[in-house]
C-alpha cells in the first residue's frame, strides 16, 4: 500500500509538463519569453502569409488563389502614412477593414492607431533597449553601446523617440468560443488550435480598434510594469532597427525592422473605457458593466475593468470567467477582463479549470489568482442563464468541476455536487485508513 501511495505521489513530479498548444516546444518558450533574436518574435505562431497586391493584380491569362481577405484591400496610401504627416483629418493614418461571415471575423488593418501617439522611449530617451533581465541572462541583442533611443536608427526613429510606422496585419477569429472544449485551457498566442489565422504571431488578440494586444510579457519574459515601460493608451512601439549596422550587433540579433505599435496593457483611452471613466452627471457608467474591447484568438471577448453593477470581476486564473455582459440582460457568456495588473488582459485561453500553469513557462508565468475554484462564475449570475448557455455544446459540462459560490439563491448546485462527492471520498478514504 506505501509503494503504491509513493508511485502515485511522483508520477506528477516526471510527468512532460504539456504546453497546450500547436507549437514545438521550443518554439513556445522563446514565445512566453519574448526572445528577440529571430527576424520576427512568435513568428512559428503566424499561420497566415498574405498574397501580395501584385499577385493579386491577375495577369492576363494567369489565375492566383484568392485569400479570405482578397475583398478587404486597404485604400490606396494607407500603408505610406507617416507619423509627422497624420492628424485629426485623416484619423491619425488610422486604417482597418472588417467583415463578418457565419463563423468568423475578419480583420485587415495597418496597425496604425486611431489617437495620437507621442514618440516613446521605453527606458529613457538616450537610453538602450535591453531591460535588465535581458542583461542578467546575457540576451541584449541590441547593446546600447550600439543603439540608443533618440538616435538617428532609421525609418520610425527621431530625436525625441521612436514612433509607428505602417505594418499591414490580417486576423479571422471566431465569432463565437466554445468554453466546454476537452483541450482547455490553451496557450494564450495559440491561433490554430481554437481555428483563427493570424500574420502577427505575438499577439494574443485584437482591439476593436484592429491593434493587436500582446501578452504581459516584453522582453526577457518580465512584466511590463517590472521593466519599468511606460505605456500611453497601453501600446508601444518596438524598436526601430533598419538604420543599424547588423553586423555589430551580437550572434542572433533580429534583422533590422520598423517600429510595430501594439498594444500590452489596457488601451485605456479607447471609447469604451473613456464612457466609463468620465462623470456620471456626462453619461459616465462605472457603475455598470464594462464594455467591449477586442476579441482574443479563441472568440470570447474582451471587456474593460469592471463587472455587473460597477463590481470587480470575480476571474480564472486565465482572465476570464462566466457571467452576463450587460446590466440589462441574465444572458451568460464566457469573456475576458482587462486589468492594471498582470495577466493585462489574459494568460491563456479559458476557461482555466485550474491547469493555467500548463499554458506557461517555467520561468514566466502570468497566470491569476483566479477564484478558488475550477469554474469561475461572477456572483449574482443566474445558474439557469449559465447552464442554458453551456447547453450549446454540453448540458452537463458543469457538473464535473468545482465553481464557486455565485448563484443569487446561494451555492450552485454544481458545486454543491462536486463538494458532496468530495467529502464522500474523503470519509471512504480515512474509514478505508482505519480498517487497513
Amino acid at each position: 500500500m506505501t509503494s503504491l501511495w509513493l508511485i502515485l505521489l511522483l508520477v506528477p513530479l516526471y510527468a512532460e509538463k504539456h504546453h497546450r498548444s500547436t507549437v514545438e516546444e521550443e518554439d513556445f518558450v522563446r514565445c512566453h519569453m519574448a526572445l528577440r533574436d529571430t527576424p520576427h518574435m512568435c513568428n512559428e505562431y503566424a499561420n497566415f502569409k498574405p498574397i501580395s497586391r501584385e499577385r493579386r493584380q491577375v495577369e492576363e491569362g494567369e489565375e492566383f488563389p484568392a485569400d479570405e481577405f482578397a475583398d478587404l484591400e486597404l485604400e490606396e496610401g494607407c500603408m505610406k502614412m507617416k507619423w509627422a504627416e497624420v492628424g485629426p483629418d485623416n484619423n491619425w493614418g488610422h486604417c482597418l477593414e472588417t467583415k463578418q461571415d457565419e463563423s468568423f471575423r475578419y480583420i485587415h488593418t495597418n496597425t496604425v492607431p486611431d489617437f495620437y501617439y507621442n514618440p516613446y522611449c521605453p527606458l529613457g530617451l538616450g537610453q538602450g533597449y535591453c531591460t535588465p533581465e535581458e542583461k542578467e541572462r546575457n540576451k541584449c541583442y541590441i547593446p546600447e553601446e550600439i543603439v540608443l533611443c533618440g538616435g538617428d536608427n532609421g525609418e520610425g526613429s527621431t530625436p525625441y523617440g521612436d514612433v509607428w510606422v505602417p505594418h499591414e496585419a490580417w486576423y479571422k477569429i471566431p465569432l463565437e468560443g466554445n468554453p466546454t472544449r476537452s483541450d482547455l485551457p490553451r496557450d494564450m498566442y495559440d491561433a490554430e488550435g481554437v481555428g483563427a489565422v493570424k500574420s502577427d504571431g505575438a499577439v494574443l488578440g485584437v482591439a476593436t480598434n484592429g491593434i493587436g494586444i500582446r501578452g504581459s510579457a516584453t522582453f526577457g519574459g518580465i512584466s511590463i510594469d517590472e521593466a519599468k515601460f511606460q505605456l500611453i493608451c497601453g501600446g508601444h512601439v518596438t524598436p526601430p532597427l533598419t538604420k543599424v549596422n547588423m553586423s555589430t550587433l551580437p550572434a542572433g540579433a533580429p534583422p533590422g525592422t520598423t517600429p510595430i505599435y501594439h498594444f500590452h496593457k489596457a488601451p485605456d483611452c479607447l471609447e469604451a473605457f473613456q464612457l466609463d471613466n468620465k462623470e456620471i452627471s456626462r453619461g459616465g457608467t462605472p457603475n455598470k458593466h464594462g464594455r467591449l474591447i477586442g476579441w482574443a484568438l479563441d472568440g470570447f471577448g474582451i471587456y474593460t475593468f469592471q463587472d455587473i453593477g460597477g463590481t470587480a470581476p470575480v476571474v480564472d486564473e486565465c482572465g476570464g470567467h462566466f457571467g452576463p455582459v450587460s446590466d440589462e440582460s441574465d444572458e451568460v457568456v464566457y469573456h475576458y477582463h482587462a486589468r492594471p495588473h498582470v495577466p493585462y488582459t489574459l494568460a491563456c485561453q479559458g476557461p482555466a479549470l485550474g491547469k493555467c500553469d500548463e499554458t506557461q513557462t517555467n520561468t514566466t508565468n502570468f497566470c491569476h489568482f483566479g477564484c478558488g475554484a475550477d469554474v469561475c462564475v461572477q456572483p449574482g449570475t443566474k445558474e439557469n442563464a449559465l447552464r442554458k448557455y453551456l447547453a450549446t455544446w454540453n448540458d452537463t459540462w458543469l457538473d464535473s468541476f468545482k465553481s464557486n459560490r455565485f448563484s443569487v439563491v446561494g451555492y450552485s448546485s454544481a458545486a454543491m455536487r462536486v463538494e458532496f462527492l468530495e467529502c464522500f471520498l474523503m470519509v471512504m478514504v480515512i474509514i478505508v485508513a482505519h480498517f487497513m
